[in-house]
């Protein structure tokens, strides 16, 4: 009698997997087979359409001449301003209206009128350096009121300084219901305001100026926010509602949010109906009575982050950052003393975005008749930036780097073979995948190509890797080749 020997043998079989249909940063969201749509770490790359972009970039800051074409620029930044803080302000005469973009320094302050034509610096002495501007109409007339780096409010007019609360040391400022109010360092947790329909009047008393102590529960004041016909206190570790009006008797206060996380006070920003602000827990929105988290996908960043400021621009909520890396990728200030990582959420396409070393040392949402642009101040920058997409660092040829981690394909005791990856690019990259700890990097070239690839593993990294100012990545095949056994 005859019998028949079976054999186990390996049937392969091989399926095409789509990268990554590339929407975005997020960690939490990454599954172990493929497409893996968001990434586990990534810089200086936009996600557009399913494609990897230049992105976030910024260049020289262009302002409309008389004929609303595009003028030449603003002129380079005059000396000393190194350390510049970005403000804006309006000013007024028997002339008309002046929109300022301004610069301020330790001592001067620098600024251009954002109108048709404007470009050349005007610059007016002080003994400090502003942090806060807001504005005040006064007797028909626009003011700006100054306040920063040192005790007392400064009121620029269209043609001269003046000085007034000379004994409060005033950090913040903002105007509601024709009153100015202010935060005040080294005073109990309080906010003052000035005599309504004056600006100039601090006076302490029911008729005229005055303060609001909050009960010290939630720490220092940081910043007040007018906000839906009522005034916002954030302060480190919550947020109360001053409902004020003209009367002073009418003023109420309530504490509307407390948190174990620390707000930063440079990160608060209306953002239409709501207020943003980054603490050390993550990334939140306020709508006047609840917060909630307006994502989580930065939080690991955010905890690392030494100093924080952010601006909400058209849709987007920008976070700049000072953080270390220990990565060895790319040239970062590796101390993390600068700001040196901006995160950007954009809240339409629910997309988020990481970069590096884009040498930000300041921002502002610059808001006129005239220009609307989210404004940067670059280090040892020569000239005043605009924000732009898919420009890269105003010349500078950033690293870009995207990656995802722990792709199994759904089982991780067999083994897989790369057998080969299809791209579509308008510049070279590197496409590097790891495969149980070995590396290989596969040079794709401009344009369609396939290039074989024929390494196996059970656990497998991805990464894209490219230098250059400008760059366009779309779709990427990878083709997997599995064994079954029969």
């Amino acid at each position: 009698m005859f019998y028949e020997k079976r054999f186990s043998t390996d049937r392969p079989s091989k399926r095409r997997f789509l990268l990554s249909s590339f929407k975005g940063f997020d960690e939490k969201a990454s599954p172990n087979t493929l497409p893996c749509d968001y990434c586990d770490e990534v810089y200086n790359f936009g996600f557009e359409k399913g494609e990897l972009t230049t992105g976030f970039g910024y260049e020289r800051l262009l302002l409309p001449d008389v004929s609303g074409n595009i003028a030449t620029g603003i002129d380079p930044i005059p000396e000393g301003y190194e350390d510049g803080v970005l403000l804006s302000f309006t000013l007024s005469d028997e002339n008309g209206i002046y929109y300022c973009l301004g610069l301020s320094s330790k001592d001067k302050l620098g600024y251009v009128f954002v109108i048709p034509g404007g470009k050349s610096w005007s610059e007016d002495i002080s003994d400090r350096q502003f942090t806060s501007a807001v504005n005040y109409v006064h007797n028909g007339k626009y003011i700006a009121m100054l306040a920063g780096g040192g005790s007392g409010i400064y009121v620029m007019s269209a043609d001269k300084f003046e000085f007034v609360a000379d004994a409060l040391r005033v950090t913040d400022l903002c105007t509601h219901y024709e009153r100015v109010y202010a935060v005040v360092d080294g005073v109990r947790p309080s906010v003052w305001f000035s005599d309504a329909f004056d600006p100039y009047n601090w006076n302490v008393s029911l008729e005229e100026g005055g303060y609001i102590e909050t009960d010290g529960l939630a720490g220092n004041v940081l910043r007040v926010v007018s906000f839906n016909d009522n005034l916002y206190i954030f302060c480190e570790f919550g947020i109360y509602r001053l409902t004020a009006y003209s009367d002073q008797t009418e003023f109420s206060l309530k504490r509307v949010y407390s948190d174990t996380g620390m707000i930063c006070k440079d990160s608060v920003s209306v953002c239409g109906s709501s207020v943003f602000f980054v603490s050390s827990s993550g990334i939140f929105s306020f709508d006047g009575y609840d917060v909630t988290r307006l994502t989580d996908r930065f939080d690991d960043v955010i905890k690392e982050a030494k100093k924080v400021k952010a601006v909400y621009f058209e849709d987007k909520y920008y976070v700049l950052m000072a953080q270390k890396f220990d990565d060895g990728r790319g040239a970062y200030v590796a101390d993390g003393s600068e700001y040196n990582v901006l995160a950007i959420a954009d809240l339409k396409n629910g997309v988020t975005e990481i970069y590096r070393g884009t040498r930000i040392t300041d921002m502002l949402a610059l808001k006129t008749p005239y220009v609307n642009k989210l404004v940067l101040k670059i280090k040892n920058g020569s000239y005043v930036c605009g924000a732009e997409r898919d420009i890269s660092f105003d010349g500078a040829i950033p690293q870009r780097y995207w990656r995802v981690n722990g792709i199994d394909f759904g089982d991780n005791s067999e083994i897989k073979t790369i057998v080969n990856v299809d791209s579509n690019a308008d510049d070279p990259f590197i496409l590097g995948i790891v495969a149980d700890g070995r590396v290989r990097e596969i040079a794709c070239k401009k344009g369609s190509n396939v290039v074989p690839v024929g390494i196996a593993g059970r656990r497998f990294d991805f990464y894209i890797a490219v230098s250059g100012n400008t760059v366009r990545i779309g779709p990427i095949g990878v083709t997997v080749e599995f064994y079954e056994r029969c």
